[in-house]
Order: C-alpha cells, then sequence, then structure tokens
C-alpha cells in the first residue's frame, strides 16, 4: 500500500471501525480523551494504524506529519513501557504538538508501548485538555486505561486482525530517519533547578530494593501491582515510593516516571 490516505479509507469503511469508534466514545465522554490510537510496527519497517479523531488523522497523513512522531521509529530503537509524548527535543515535533492543540484542540499526553515477537504495538491516549497536569490525571488512570486497552483487544478483535491487510512500508517513507535513536529530554524539577542555581548537584543513592521498585515505576504500574510483584504490602511499596521521590526530589508523578526512566535506562534492566 503506497498511501497513508488509502490505508485509512481502506480501514475507516470497515464495519468493525464504527464499532470501534462506538467503543471508545466513553473514553471522551468520562476522561476528555479526544484521540485514543493504536499502531504497530514490524521489525520490517510495516505499520498499520487506527486512531478515533478522523480530522486530526486525514490532516496529519496529508501532511506527512507523522514522520516527526519519535514513537514510530524501528522496534530495535524502542522498549516496552510509558512515554510521555512531550519529552522530545525536535523541533519539527514541538510543531507538530503545537498545531495538534492550536487546530484539533489535542494534546498529545501518553504512549503505552509493547515489544512484540514481531516488533512493537502502542496505544496512545491524547486529552482536550492543556494544563500542567493533564499527564498526571493520565497517569493516575493508568490502572483504568490499562484495563481498557484489554477489553478494547478483546472487542476488537477482527478490526485489529484486518490492519495486516493494510499496512505502509515506513522506511520507505521516512529515509534513514526510521532507524534514528529517538532523543528526548528532561524537564528539571524545582528542587534540580535551585541546586543549579546555587552551583550544587543533588546528591542521592537507591537501595536494591528502590531499584527494583523503580523499574516498576518507569513503567507507569501502580503501587497494589508493584506490591503483588515484589510480594510486599502496598503500604510498604507506598513508603519506598515516597522515599524516592524524596531522593529525586520529585514533586509529581510525571517527575518521578521521567526519572525514573533516566536512571533504569543507565543502572537497571528493562521489565
Amino acid at each position: 500500500m503506497n498511501s497513508y490516505n488509502e490505508m485509512l479509507r481502506k480501514i475507516t469503511s470497515s464495519p468493525y471501525h464504527n464499532k470501534m469508534l462506538q467503543f471508545a466514545a466513553p473514553l471522551n465522554d468520562h476522561l476528555g480523551i479526544n484521540h485514543f490510537w493504536y499502531y504497530r510496527i514490524t521489525f520490517s519497517g510495516h505499520y498499520s494504524y487506527i486512531g478515533t479523531n478522523s480530522a486530526w488523522n486525514e490532516f496529519c497523513f496529508e501532511n506527512q506529519m507523522n514522520s516527526h512522531f519519535p514513537c514510530l521509529r524501528h522496534p530495535k530503537t524502542l522498549k516496552s513501557g510509558i512515554s510521555l509524548m512531550k519529552a522530545s527535543e525536535d523541533p519539527s515535533y514541538q510543531n507538530v504538538l503545537k498545531t495538534a492543540w492550536e487546530k484539533f484542540n489535542i494534546n498529545f499526553n501518553i504512549n503505552l508501548q509493547k515489544i512484540t515477537p514481531e516488533g512493537i504495538e502502542a496505544f496512545g491516549f491524547a486529552t482536550r485538555f492543556n494544563d500542567l497536569k493533564a499527564e498526571e490525571r493520565l497517569i493516575n488512570d493508568l490502572p483504568v486505561l490499562r484495563n481498557f486497552i484489554k477489553i478494547f483487544k478483546e472487542k476488537n478483535e477482527k478490526l485489529i486482525s484486518m490492519l495486516s491487510e493494510y499496512q505502509i512500508h515506513l522506511p520507505s517513507k521516512f529515509g534513514p530517519k526510521f532507524y534514528e535513536q529517538p532523543k528526548t529530554i528532561a524537564f528539571p524539577t524545582q528542587h534540580q533547578l535551585f541546586m543549579q542555581k546555587i552551583g550544587g548537584q543533588p546528591a542521592f543513592s537507591l537501595t536494591p530494593r528502590e531499584k527494583d521498585i523503580l523499574k516498576f515505576v518507569s513503567n507507569g504500574y501502580p503501587a497494589s501491582y508493584i506490591a503483588e510483584q515484589l510480594q510486599l504490602s502496598q503500604r510498604t511499596v507506598e513508603n519506598y515510593i515516597a522515599t524516592i521521590k524524596c531522593k529525586l526530589s520529585c514533586s509529581s508523578k510525571v517527575e518521578l516516571i521521567q526519572e525514573a526512566q533516566k536512571i533504569t535506562s543507565i543502572e537497571c534492566d528493562s521489565i
């Protein structure tokens, strides 16, 4: 298949697509998620996609904006876990995010990625809210969103299966950019900015148990899930997380996840 719009036409003409839109509608009604998407990228570079905001889908593909998304790269350059959509320093990508908000009231927030035997698959969420707490609210709702994804895959199995018939070869569209390692940026906390101002560096050390917990935190898992996996009480895990937040000078879940991802990418194996 040669064109994105041809891919969209084939998929959206299916009755299974209308069923998917109806199923996903409560996301907007109850959580303010006005754009939900699912895509797959194989190791051979073949890409298939569905999304709920048809106006944005058409605009994005017509203007070839999708090449700027750092999440649309070869699966070997990506990893499983939660990806914060704004954490990229690419000015072209930042312009895409700005356009999405100004023209379509879409604020790209989080992408939940999973490496598979075939490549990578991802579920993403964007909201109609553009305040400083937008990402944190979705992170707080991660257990609900993960449950939604599970049911979504069950209820829309036929549509998801059909996607393999309509794929775009991204290396042919993106060129060498498809194989580039995505660059992300870290947003410094107020504590870190303070230490920089006075010429100091925040010092911390994490215990082995704290590092274990940090692996799960970097993927957005709640304390209840971490407690179950590590066979600890939820209260114990919550206390560990509170201690880690203090050590890393983080005041929000978004900051904690960003710091956790930076640290685990260097010191720890991914989950």
